[in-house]
């Protein structure tokens, strides 16, 4: 079995703009070798859940949205004791905390960092 995915994505932040850039994401996170669980939140709060209830079985955990999505998740992975490492696709309105680690404006960008770029550690604060 190949390495597993779990691709935490809110549709709506920024306007709804990661909708035009899914199908070429999740194409490359494929085509690294992933096979990708896409979980597009629907409410405040759903993030936070599917990272506890699920996050622990994946391999890598990325999500994409804005400051407030990369929030939900930090928390939910704070309650589960198996932490996969997280990438992060900025696609909120801001971003201020993906501007704060230079992470890539560029949407695709960021995917490919966050499949083939190279780990460390970030406090969460």
């Amino acid at each position: 079995m190949g390495k597993r995915m779990l691709f935490v994505i809110n549709p709506n932040a920024g306007k709804g703009r990661i909708k035009n850039h899914l199908f070429s994401i999740v194409n490359l996170f494929s085509t690294a070798g992933y096979e990708v669980t896409v979980y597009p939140t629907k409410k405040p709060g759903d993030g936070e859940r599917v990272v506890r209830e699920r996050a622990a079985g994946y391999d890598l955990l990325v999500c994409a949205g804005g400051d407030g999505t990369l929030s939900e998740v930090a928390r939910g992975l704070m309650e589960i004791e198996t932490r996969p490492p997280v990438g992060y696709i900025p696609a909120g309105t801001t971003n201020d905390f993906a501007s704060s680690l230079k992470l890539p404006k560029n949407m695709l960008k960021a995917a490919s960092a966050a499949v083939c770029g190279e780990p460390f550690p970030c406090d969460i604060g």
